[in-house]
């Protein structure tokens, strides 16, 4: 059973990273328990916990507020991701070939369309949740579960960034989603990994122009 505590992280981390908690934005118990429903315990036990994983700042006597995006680790983010979504898109193809890959491209799919849907109904934090899932759900179906791990807490901290700039960006990311999704289908490794580290350093690109 999901505990008080973790409910309350899990809303107030998806508020801080869809942009409902914009940087900046100073955050008190009270106002949290009330938005959450639920007393101050928990509400104290979520914002120590994000304040851990870099999304809050806490001050000795001033308090919580949400933190500025990390700008200056996205490089070093942008490069652990491309390494690892490299091998997980190779992965996915090789299920593919093998003929062991159920409903993956089906459901990869799915996410893309959906982006595509998000974009057209200018729904920019819906679009930076879809595509923080197309991500995990490479990494989920590949079947490499370290990889998984690593790439939920990356793709976290890119999502807090791309939010910001999904209108510069998003129907282009589409695209190349929709690129790797085609490369998986048809079983080619090689071209699958091209295609997802392509688009990673495009991304890392696009967020560095438009900042």
């Amino acid at each position: 059973m999901v505990s008080a505590a973790e409910r309350v992280t899990a809303a107030l981390r998806r508020d801080v990273l869809d942009g409902v908690l914009p940087p900046g934005t100073r955050i008190t118990e009270a106002v949290l328990a009330q938005r959450y429903g639920t007393s101050r315990v928990p509400v104290r036990e979520a914002v120590r916990a994000l304040a851990a994983e870099g999304f809050l700042d806490l001050r000795p006597h001033a308090g919580a507020s949400v933190a500025q995006v990390p700008v200056d680790d996205l490089a070093d983010l942008y490069a652990v991701r491309c390494v690892a979504e490299g091998i997980t898109a190779a992965r996915c193809a090789r299920r593919v070939a093998a003929g062991d890959a159920g409903d993956l491209v089906a459901e990869l799919t799915r996410i893309v369309d959906a982006g595509f849907a998000a974009l057209e109904q200018d729904h920019p934090a819906q679009g930076a949740a879809l595509n923080t899932e197309f991500h995990t759900s490479i990494a989920r179906l590949s079947g490499a579960r370290s990889m998984a791990t690593l790439l939920r807490r990356v793709g976290e901290q890119i999502q807090w960034a791309y939010a910001t700039t999904v209108p510069q960006q998003g129907r282009r990311a589409w695209t190349e989603h929709r690129r790797i999704v085609a490369a998986i289908a048809v079983g080619d490794e090689e071209r699958a990994s091209a295609a997802m580290q392509r688009h990673v350093e495009t991304s890392r690109r696009s967020f560095r122009d438009v900042r």
